[in-house]
């Protein structure tokens, strides 16, 4: 996308289209798979790891086809999100609960952290929660077994404004400075092939979109052999913020 070969309506237009034709036999595959995962008892042990391993792929794919879905709309200035009152400590608690069982695996401790007096956000919780899981899981992806992830919010407050600060922070190698500044690059990613763990370069772009169409920013700390922080800020909740929500009104997505 983007290599100037193209209208950008019709890249968005390709885009949909074919999120929609992979969506619909995506589903009837993880459909099939759920219903053998059923009766998966009568298995044996080499069948159920294919299972396994074919519904891990599905999920990896039906991700993926989400993130093209959100990237098409950022592109197109049509990503609407609609904020409400959301609470960090929630959010945050969501986030690592869904990833616990892959960090253990992984033999890596994975740990949530709510400071007291953390402000409710003005946000919409679903895309919150997906720029954290998008965060956390690539601090598992790069932390060797051993190894930890903290996930914090807390407040913040700068120019007498009020907000959250959400961070993800790990134990793994570290990013090289010459990296950082290309990470949030749509299908970039740091390192060498060899280096790079499987993904496509989406998430930390669409994760840093969200946060900006939301009114917050996000930022990288990072230093070779001593881990790297992922932090980003969104707004406190006001009254205001709340009527217009009621009322309907949502924050039209722009490209960033």
């Amino acid at each position: 996308m983007g290599g100037g070969t193209m209208d950008t309506g019709l890249e968005q237009k390709t885009a949909a289209y074919l999120t929609h034709e992979l969506r619909a036999p995506l589903t009837a595959i993880r459909c099939a798979l759920e219903l053998i995962e059923e009766e998966s008892q009568a298995l044996g042990p080499d069948a159920r790891t294919c299972l396994g391993v074919a519904m891990r792929n599905a999920e990896r794919l039906k991700g993926l086809i989400d993130d093209i879905l959100d990237l098409s709309k950022i592109q197109a200035g049509r990503m609407q999100l609609f904020p409400v009152p959301a609470d960090p400590a929630a959010i945050v608690k969501e986030a690592v609960e869904s990833l616990q069982p892959w960090a253990k695996k992984r033999g890596i401790r994975l740990d949530a952290e709510a400071a007291e007096g953390c402000p409710e956000v003005s946000a919409e919780p679903r895309r919150v929660v997906q720029v954290l899981t998008n965060l956390i899981s690539n601090a598992i992806k790069f932390t060797p077994k051993g190894g930890s992830v903290v996930v914090r919010a807390e407040a913040g407050r700068r120019d007498d404004a009020g907000y959250a600060v959400f961070s993800v922070k790990d134990t793994g190698p570290g990013i090289p400075e010459e990296d950082q500044g290309r990470l949030f690059r749509f299908f970039c990613q740091a390192g060498s092939a060899g280096q790079r763990a499987e993904g496509t370069g989406l998430g930390l772009a669409l994760s840093r979109s969200l946060v900006e169409i939301q009114g917050g920013t996000m930022h990288l700390e990072s230093r070779l052999g001593e881990g790297s922080t992922f932090s980003f800020t969104l707004p406190v909740h006001l009254p205001v913020l709340e009527k217009d929500a009621a009322s309907g009104k949502a924050l039209e997505g722009k490209l960033i």
